[in-house]
């Protein structure tokens, strides 16, 4: 009889338990400039995609959410409850998926076929970012009642230089971490 390969390790779940905190400390960390409030939780979420690939990545930022959900206070500003995904930007957490799909998605594939894995890191994370800021947009457009161009410049535009740092450092990170920790290669 062969043996069925599990779904997930305990070393998988461990590492999923640890990244999902990792997320959680990050949307905690912010900066308030003026009315805006910039937060590391996408830094978090492009790290963890990239490092644990596309199943364990999407399962942490689940856990992340469903945490969330359940109203354990682990989004920006110490927020939980369904209330906030139900709210103007809770596109941008529901986005989150999207973003780990990519990033995982790319990183597995074309770390199979030895390409450069700076480059591919960092595209997957601008691509991941832009799809979620996509369907965050969409959904803040919806619950606000507004146009697409006032949302871009409210919700998109004064974070486009933030991500893009976040998207440099996380890339940075990523690539020491996958040379030389023994479980990410």
């Amino acid at each position: 009889m062969a043996e069925r390969k599990k779904f997930l390790t305990v070393q998988d779940m461990a590492l999923i338990g640890i990244f999902t905190a990792l997320i959680v400390v990050c949307s905690w960390i912010s900066l308030n400039v003026g009315a805006l409030v910039f937060t590391l939780q996408t830094f978090a979420v492009f790290t963890v995609s990239a490092l644990l690939g596309t199943k364990k990545g999407v399962i942490a930022i689940l856990v992340y959410i469903l945490l969330g959900l359940a109203g354990v206070p682990v989004f920006a500003g110490f927020k939980g409850g369904p209330t906030v995904l139900a709210g103007p930007t809770g596109g941008y957490i529901i986005g989150f998926i999207f973003t780990a799909l990519i990033i995982g998605k790319m990183t597995e594939i074309f770390q199979k076929r030895n390409a450069e894995g700076i480059m591919i890191t960092a595209v997957s994370m601008i691509l991941g970012d832009m799809v979620c800021f996509l369907v965050g947009t969409f959904w803040f457009m919806a619950m606000m009642k507004t146009d697409f161009l006032s949302a871009v410049t409210l919700c998109v535009v004064p974070y486009i230089i933030p991500d893009l740092v976040k998207v440099l450092v996380a890339t940075m990170i990523v690539n020491r971490i996958k040379k030389h920790v023994k479980i990410f290669h």
